[in-house]
């Protein structure tokens, strides 16, 4: 009833434009010979269930549908696992809260992360519960194998994403398996768990040895690895301490900034060494020393204590872990893995990275298990139950609602918003296809291609050529596209020849153009060819070739300016 309510109010819309190029991949619409199991991300036998579908029925969205699919059965097996320990109203409001402040975000900001977070929270939980059952007396043999079998599945969607739920469930599995060893039988529970364990690891050796098999891919692998780690991690200040760094490679900080916005074209500039030398020097820098780091540092930690998700997670853990006795180890334990949860968040932002998608899995982690541990029956006595769910409570419970309303009205507007955009950058690809059907545009991440919808199924993009620099620059993917439209130096072939064209946003026009003035001494123009939904087609030519264009050039001073 939850989720048709949420599809009634608000249409789900992807986090970050990752899953739909996955899904291009899997319908074989952003590949050249079909439908293709190599995800990267997720895992190849994941990734070849896909592939069968879509060779199968090609016009279904089944990536889409298998990521809301997937949050289905998450939600489902988590308000299953509260009520299966206590069937009340307060179970259900409570899990209610949990929906509109995690649940909603969580559709409104589809991605697989996530996902795979709830999948595997799920698993998690009806583990756990089944130990509370057996304390009781009940024993419900399935529970701990469809909980194995949600961790196996849940690894499969993202590995690391099992990974980081497993870290940060680590105080509650510890202190649950020490209250229930000294009562419970757990032999049981060693058959599920070696299958979960040896699901897991076999699952991702699988994947690992997949790609090794295939020379092009194991060429490539290291190469992404290292890039990945340049970009997305912490940025390297450009001062009088790491300029001989850069000196060391050939980098000007133009470079840097053109590898850190994914335009690495050029194969001798951001060559695999290059790449390993800036970062086994720049490994040796303490970071900590940079005013720049630092204050990203503090704007890392500033948007995280904001984030609207965390702030309702926050107060509904606290509010909500009141309910359990005093000095209780199921109290204590909320408290501390909520530390133990912002420890990690620290953690993050001070040596990789804190994205809403990682801080709204980590967050939701307390407050979950809060509402479950609450629905033990324990610790609440007569006593302490009345005080507990007083006055105090119910305006907590109150203010909670209305943060939580607040939040699902902004994720509506959120969605409306893609939804006009979707609606935008598909007549885009419409007119662009139409008024150049030969020709393959090279796009840097600002082609919204996250404007897609998961129920669409992008045959909008189907005889799209474009080439798509999302970090996958050098993958046989990128390569088998090069060499199908005949192209050998994407960035020579853009200055040179008539038949690309470049996709960017306003907002780099200067950044490209400081590039381009570095590498080929200030001799190339850019041309306005198309003004998208967010984005410009640009044109780029040699001067003395088109001195006379009447082409309306891009607006690069007003971009210099701001």
């Amino acid at each position: 009833m939850l989720f048709g309510l949420t599809h009634l109010l608000m249409t789900p819309t992807y986090d970050t434009n990752d899953d739909p190029v996955m899904a291009l991949v899997a319908s074989g619409y952003g590949t050249v010979k079909g439908p293709d199991e190599h995800l990267l991300y997720s895992n190849v036998l994941l990734g070849s269930t896909l592939k069968q579908l879509y060779s199968v029925a090609p016009d279904v969205p089944w990536y889409g549908s298998y990521l809301l699919l997937s949050q289905f059965l998450a939600h489902w097996l988590l308000l299953y696992a509260i009520l299966l320990l206590s069937r009340n109203k307060f179970s259900v409001l409570s899990y209610l809260i949990f929906y509109l402040g995690v649940g909603i975000y969580f559709l409104a900001h589809l991605q697989f992360t996530t996902t795979a977070f709830m999948v595997g929270l799920a698993g998690l939980s009806l583990v756990i519960v089944s130990l509370f059952q057996d304390q009781r007396g009940s024993h419900l043999p399935w529970l701990k194998w469809e909980g194995a079998a949600c961790l196996i599945y849940a690894s499969l969607i993202r590995y690391a994403s099992l990974q980081m739920l497993c870290l940060a469930s680590l105080p509650i599995l510890i202190v649950i398996g020490w209250q229930m060893a000294r009562s419970n039988k757990l032999k049981p529970y060693l058959l599920p768990a070696t299958l979960a364990i040896c699901g897991v690891l076999g699952g991702q050796y699988y994947d690992r040895q997949y790609y090794q098999q295939d020379e092009a891919w194991r060429v490539f692998l290291p190469y992404h690895s290292v890039t990945a780690l340049l970009i997305n991690y912490t940025q390297i200040p450009y001062v009088e301490t790491t300029k001989p760094i850069f000196d060391e490679v050939g980098w000007s900080n133009t470079d840097y900034q053109m590898l850190r916005e994914w335009v690495y074209l050029d194969q001798d500039t951001y060559s695999l060494e290059r790449l390993q030398k800036f970062k086994e020097k720049t490994d040796a820098l303490k970071l900590s020393e940079f005013p720049q780091v630092k204050k990203a540092w503090i704007h890392s930690a500033r948007h995280a204590a904001v984030h609207p998700v965390f702030l309702i997670c926050l107060y509904a853990t606290i509010v909500f872990n009141r309910l359990n006795q005093r000095r209780s180890w199921q109290r204590s334990i909320i408290r501390w893995t909520l530390f133990w949860v912002v420890l990690i968040m620290i953690m993050l932002i001070v040596y990789l990275k804190l994205p809403s998608r990682v801080l709204t899995c980590l967050i939701s982690l307390p407050f979950y298990f809060t509402l479950l541990l609450n629905q033990t029956g324990w610790n609440v006595t007569t006593d302490t139950q009345s005080p507990s769910r007083g006055v105090l409570f119910k305006i907590g419970v109150v203010i909670l609602l209305l943060g939580c309303a607040l939040l699902v009205w902004d994720q509506k507007k959120w969605s409306d918003h893609l939804v006009a955009r979707n609606a935008g950058f598909k007549q885009n690809l419409t007119e662009m296809h139409q008024r150049w059907p030969e020709k393959v545009f090279v796009s840097m991440w600002m082609l919204p291609i996250e404007s897609f919808l998961p129920y669409d199924n992008q045959s909008e993009i189907r005889d799209f050529k474009f080439l798509f620099l999302n970090g996958l620059q050098q993958s046989p993917h990128f390569q088998e596209k090069l060499r199908a439209y005949k192209i050998q130096s994407p960035m020579d072939e853009l200055i040179d020849s008539d038949q690309m064209y470049l996709i960017t946003r306003e907002k780099q026009v200067p950044l490209i153009d400081s590039y381009l003035k570095q590498h080929y001494k200030g001799a190339i123009r850019l041309i306005l060819k198309y003004r998208g939904e967010g984005f410009l087609v640009l044109q780029l030519t040699r001067k003395e070739k088109n001195s006379n264009s009447q082409e309306q050039n891009p607006p690069q001073t007003r971009a210099h300016a701001g």
